[in-house]
């Protein structure tokens, strides 16, 4: 009877077991089932959201293309515009360039022409004193001191050298929106719904119709001596902002008038002071004139 009772025990406690062990591997078959169903159908969703991403990429890179060819027409329609302005600039400087060589020439024309006056007055003197006189020894003797007539060479003229040269470096100066176009580039193209305001201020018709009025101020300026310190004001007037061309003469007293062409909005009276090296001083200030104090750097010494 006690053997009996204690294998009941026993054999229910293996049934249960086995029965647990089933159980067990039943669930566990299920959870594997599930967790690959869930992975099919997850990886089902992602091959969907990848149709759908991709053609968001494609569109997002179009729009892109788009934004830079925009962006790539502003520019060459900039540069154009730009090109064409310089090109006018230019020729109109030329015009200006020619009547100042014009006049040089002129000016020296006419110092030639006194030279060759005061040297006719000086041998006419000469020969009206040495006709009257009659002793051929005294004749001969002053006959050997018949002035000489004056030389003409072209260093005589090499003053107007500096000034074209200055001239023409101020011309041929790159412009620095050329500069910053050939430095930029399509990574920095923006998107297509910016790219049609930025086409429309980047330089075209437009943008050129609403440049600046022009105006014309008289630099009259005392002090300078030395072509070289003339010709470097006349160049750094020129680098000023606002300035477009700067042309230079003369004066009655000693003086040298730079005929300036700048923008209606550009203070010569607050620039000029800052020209490095010449300690200008604006003296007086009228409609159309600038009267300057100025240091020769090369006087120093």
């Amino acid at each position: 009877m006690n053997e009996t009772a204690a294998r009941h025990p026993n054999r229910f406690l293996a049934d249960l077991t086995q029965a647990m062990r089933s159980t067990a591997e039943t669930a566990r078959q299920a959870t594997i089932e599930q967790c690959q169903a869930d992975a099919k159908a997850y990886t089902e969703k992602l091959h969907a959201r990848t149709d759908d991403e991709a053609a968001s990429l494609r569109k997002a890179a179009e729009a892109d293309v788009s934004a830079i060819r925009d962006w790539s027409k502003a520019e060459m329609e900039r540069i154009r515009v730009e090109t064409e302005q310089r090109i006018s600039r230019r020729r109109e400087l030329l015009e200006q360039e020619l009547q100042e060589y014009n006049s040089a020439i002129e000016l020296e024309i006419e110092r030639v022409q006194q030279r060759v006056s005061g040297f006719e007055g000086e041998v006419a003197a000469f020969f009206e004193q040495l006709l009257q006189e009659a002793d051929p020894t005294v004749f001969a003797s002053m006959a050997a001191q018949m002035p000489d007539p004056p030389t003409f060479e072209e260093g005589e003229r090499a003053t107007l050298a500096p000034d074209v040269w200055a001239r023409r470096e101020q011309i041929m100066r790159a412009g620095p929106s050329v500069e910053s176009a050939s430095k930029g580039g399509p990574q920095e193209a923006q998107p297509a719904a910016q790219s049609d305001d930025s086409g429309k201020a980047a330089g075209g018709a437009p943008a050129a119709a609403k440049a600046p009025p022009m105006e014309s101020t008289q630099v009259v300026v005392v002090g300078l001596v030395s072509v070289a310190s003339i010709a470097t004001f006349k160049r750094q007037l020129g680098r000023l902002p606002g300035v477009k061309n700067v042309g230079v003469s003369s004066g009655p007293d000693g003086e040298f008038i730079f005929t300036v062409g700048h923008q209606a909005d550009t203070s010569l009276a607050t620039l000029v002071p800052t020209l490095p090296n010449f300690q200008a001083r604006i003296t007086s200030e009228r409609d159309g004139v600038l009267s300057v104090s100025a240091h020769d750097p090369e006087a120093e010494g």
